[in-house]
């Protein structure tokens, strides 16, 4: 098996792991091991084959259907249809990109303070459109992968523009809360290429730190946004606003 392989499949068992609110201490008790120790198991480090199917037993998973379910097989692009359903409706949206990060439907229905008849709706309408599917349990299985992909000009992308961005603009830059960095660099389209490959490296490692945090049991955790941008600069632009005589 190839180490990335391997990675999908741990991938795939964490979020089977948070899905059943299975912590790394409850499956360290179940298999008599230290809780460092399964951190690590958890994050391939020390892990052999064997040890893995333990603990998808352990956890009450069927190791064939954690094969199954690799990311890679999933859903990669939505649907224009699912764009424009998502696009329609911002709750809807925001909590079908909850539940691809983990999140359980009901922590959601808590934190958006909504009925119970209403998330269920959303739900049904996020399994008539094709992104979810139950699974035995009422368990709920999200049919994309994690870093699913929409149109650059399409109805995902418009509603961005519309109803999100502000979120991010209008944020203050000198609150405690809020960290950012910023800088500018001379590249080339395959630099910002490059930059762009960057930036969904570090998407990916934004939801491993998530994860972390959720397997530490650690409190007061807030639904954070991530921006990363790069855009060449109008020179002209930046110059009209420089007056060199004031």
């Amino acid at each position: 098996m190839q180490p990335r392989s391997v990675d999908a499949l741990l991938s795939e068992l964490r979020n089977e792991l948070r899905r059943k609110s299975i912590t790394a201490r409850d499956l360290a008790a179940r298999m008599g091991v230290a809780e460092p120790t399964m951190r690590r198991w958890l994050h391939g480090k020390g892990l052999l084959l064997d040890k893995l199917d333990q603990l998808c037993r352990a956890a009450d998973i069927d190791m064939r259907e954690l094969v199954g379910g690799l990311p890679d097989s999933r859903q990669s692009q939505f649907t224009y249809a699912q764009e424009r359903a998502l696009a329609a409706d911002r709750v809807l949206s925001f909590l079908f990109f909850a539940l691809l990060n983990g999140a359980e439907q009901d922590s959601f229905q808590r934190e958006f303070k909504l009925p119970r008849a209403r998330v269920d709706a959303y739900l049904q309408t996020l399994q008539r459109i094709g992104l979810i599917e139950y699974e035995p349990g009422r368990r709920i299985r999200v049919l994309t992968t994690r870093n699913v992909a929409w149109r650059p000009a399409g109805p995902l992308s418009k509603a961005f523009e519309s109803t999100v961005r502000h979120f991010f603009l209008s944020m203050d830059f000198s609150a405690p809360d809020a960290a950012y960095v910023s800088d500018m660099v001379r590249v080339s389209s395959l630099g910002r290429a490059r930059l762009h490959a960057l930036f969904r490296a570090m998407r990916l490692e934004a939801h491993k730190i998530a994860q972390e945090d959720m397997e530490a049991n650690l409190n007061q955790c807030d639904w954070t946004g991530l921006l990363m941008l790069a855009h060449p600069f109008d020179m002209n632009t930046v110059a009209a606003g420089s007056d060199p005589g004031s």
